[in-house]
C-alpha cells in the first residue's frame, strides 16, 4: 500500500512541481517546474529521491498535512517555522513524521517558497514528461494548486526509510540577503539599451511589486524612457531574461514563463542567481550587477555546493 498525505490547509498557493517541461517551447508550453530549482534538488537529495522528484512548491503562507501513514520529509527553502505534531522542527534536514500527526509549515519569514520532498517522491501522471503543475494552463500535477481534503500519493519504493535525519551544513544553505543583487550577463538586445540606461539600470535599486507571480518578478522604480521603446520582435525567452516593458520597467522571467516575448531583454541573470530571484517578496529591494561569464560559471559552482558536499552526521549523532 502506497503512502499518502492529506492537505488539511494549501496556504496561499501550494503546487506539486518537479524540475519542469523540456524541449516544450514549439508547442507554446511553459516549462513550469520549481521556482527555486535548487532548494527543490536538495530537498530530494535529503531523502536520497531522483533529483527531478515531484514536491510540492508553497507560497509565502505555508502548508498544512498529514501523513496516512509514517514516511520521511524534508523542507528547504524560504525561512519559515516548522511544527511537526506540535513541536518546532529544523529545515534543510530529513524528518520523520508517524502517521496521522500533522506538519506545520508558518509564514515564511525570509524568502517566498518552501520546498517540501516525501520519501520516494510524489507519484501523480506526467504531462509532456513533467510533473509540474502549470497554474495558467490548468494541467500537470493535480491539474491545479492544492485544496483542502486534496490527498497525494507518494511513489512506492523498495528502499526503506532511513534510519538517520541527515542535513544539509548551515555553510551550504542560500541565505537571502537585503538589498538582494542579482548578477546579469548581456541579454540580446543589449546594445538596444543607449549607456546612460544600463547605468539607470544598474544603478538603481529597484522594489518587487505584490503584482508577482511564478511568471516573473515585477520591478518597480525609476522608468527607462526610450524613444524607439522597448518593443521587439517576438523571440524565445527563458527563466532568468529580464525584459524591459512598454513602461520602461523590469521583469525577471521565472519558472512558469511564457515561451516567447515582445520586450527587449538587456539583461539575463545568470543560473546561480535565477533561484535567489524566485524568493525575492514584494517589497524587496534589488538591484542588478554585471558580471562576466566566467563569474557566472564559477558562482554556479558555488551555488551548487550542497548537491555535491557530503551531509552533516545523523542529528542524534551531533
Amino acid at each position: 500500500m502506497s503512502t499518502t498525505i492529506e492537505i488539511i490547509d494549501p496556504g496561499l498557493l501550494s503546487t506539486v512541481q518537479d524540475l519542469g517541461r523540456h524541449r516544450v517551447a514549439a508547442l507554446g508550453v511553459s516549462p513550469s517546474g520549481a521556482s527555486d530549482w535548487l532548494s527543490a534538488r536538495c530537498a530530494n537529495r535529503l531523502l536520497g529521491n531522483p533529483h527531478n522528484a515531484a514536491l510540492v512548491e508553497t507560497t509565502l503562507t505555508g502548508i498544512r498535512f498529514a501523513p496516512r501513514h509514517t514516511t520521511m520529509i524534508a523542507i528547504t527553502g524560504a525561512d519559515a517555522p516548522v511544527s511537526i505534531a506540535g513541536a518546532q522542527r529544523p529545515t534543510w534536514q530529513a524528518l520523520r513524521v508517524r502517521a496521522g500527526v500533522e506538519v506545520k509549515i508558518g509564514h515564511a519569514q525570509r524568502g517566498v517558497r518552501c520546498y517540501v520532498a516525501f520519501h520516494g517522491g510524489i507519484d501523480v501522471p506526467l504531462v509532456l514528461g513533467s510533473a509540474s503543475t502549470d497554474v495558467m494552463g490548468g494541467f500537470g500535477g493535480a491539474g491545479r494548486a492544492l485544496a483542502t481534503g486534496d490527498t497525494l500519493a507518494l511513489a512506492q519504493v523498495e528502499r526503506e526509510l532511513p534510519d538517520d535525519e541527515r542535513a544539509i551544513p548551515a555553510s551550504a544553505r542560500p541565505f537571502w540577503r537585503q538589498p538582494a543583487v542579482l548578477r546579469v550577463l548581456p541579454g540580446p538586445h543589449f546594445a538596444r539599451c543607449a549607456p546612460h540606461e544600463i547605468e539607470t539600470l544598474c544603478g538603481q535599486a529597484y522594489s518587487v511589486s505584490a503584482r508577482s507571480n511564478r511568471q516573473g518578478a515585477r520591478l518597480e522604480g525609476v522608468a527607462l524612457r526610450n524613444v524607439g521603446g522597448f518593443d521587439v520582435l517576438s523571440s524565445g525567452v527563458t527563466a532568468g531574461c529580464v525584459q524591459l516593458t512598454s513602461d520602461g520597467l523590469p521583469i525577471v522571467l521565472l519558472a512558469e514563463h511564457q515561451t516567447t516575448g515582445g520586450y527587449a531583454v538587456p539583461f539575463v541573470v545568470i543560473a546561480a542567481d535565477v533561484p535567489d530571484a524566485a524568493q525575492l517578496r514584494p517589497g524587496d529591494s534589488v538591484r542588478f550587477s554585471r558580471v562576466t561569464l566566467a563569474d557566472a560559471s564559477a558562482a554556479l559552482t558555488e551555488k551548487t555546493q550542497a548537491l555535491r558536499e557530503e551531509f552533516d552526521e545523523p542529528a542524534a549523532a551531533r
